[in-house]
């Protein structure tokens, strides 16, 4: 019997000394864990281009799945960037959009406010003297002269602009403001076309419709 115990005791003891090492071992590995992102090295504005100049490519003490970051370079894919960032910050993966999930569309405003390349607006169109329609939202300036505009779309929704630019109707724009709710949702890019561009433009409608 006393064998037994002894026995017992000494596998026990084994057996702790193996969960141990363990977590030892573990913690030891993600303490030199390590992963490569791409920082930035200078402030870069909303809608301009992902490039080499950029970033840098930089280790920091991570292990893959800590958090989501973008892996690819700049000469891997071709992208912008959603919003405007600092330098020193990590890209994430949402921080950059496909060039292929873009279109640009020339817009004429009437009475801008102060804009600048990467700043964030709405779009409207007159309908009449005291009514107008939101036709986009939080939509990025990616060049501006004057009251020449030229936007970034979704790519799908980048027939719809070109239509709703080529009508007829005054379009003035305000500055989006970061995490206000809109006080009605913009109109899809199919009623935007009926509305604003009649029957002449019904052709340009996108299939899936979406917001311009």
């Amino acid at each position: 019997m006393r064998r037994r115990r002894l026995i017992a005791a000494a596998l026990f003891s084994a057996a702790m000394a193996a969960v141990l090492a363990v977590i030892v071992y573990t913690e030891h590995a993600n303490a030199a864990a390590t992963i490569n992102v791409w920082m930035l090295t200078h402030d870069v504005a909303a809608g301009s281009a992902y490039t080499t100049p950029d970033v840098q490519l930089v280790q920091i003490k991570a292990t893959d799945g800590d958090f989501s970051y973008e892996k690819r370079g700049p000469n891997e894919v071709s992208a912008r960037y959603a919003h405007a960032m600092t330098a020193h910050d990590i890209l994430r993966s949402d921080d950059l959009v496909l060039d292929s999930m873009l279109g640009e569309v020339a817009l004429t405003v009437q009475n801008p406010p102060p804009l600048n390349p990467g700043d964030h607006v709405d779009i409207y169109a007159a309908l009449t003297t005291n009514e107008q329609a939101l036709v986009g939202h939080d939509v990025i300036v990616e060049t501006v002269s004057g009251g020449s505009l030229t936007v970034l779309v979704r790519a799908q929704d980048e027939a719809a602009w070109v239509a709703v630019a080529s009508s007829n109707v005054a379009l003035h724009a305000a500055r989006t403001v970061p995490g206000s709710q809109v006080q009605r949702e913009p109109m899809s890019a199919d009623s935007a076309i009926r509305l604003l561009c009649g029957p002449a433009c019904a052709q340009a409608s996108t299939p899936r419709g979406g917001t311009p």
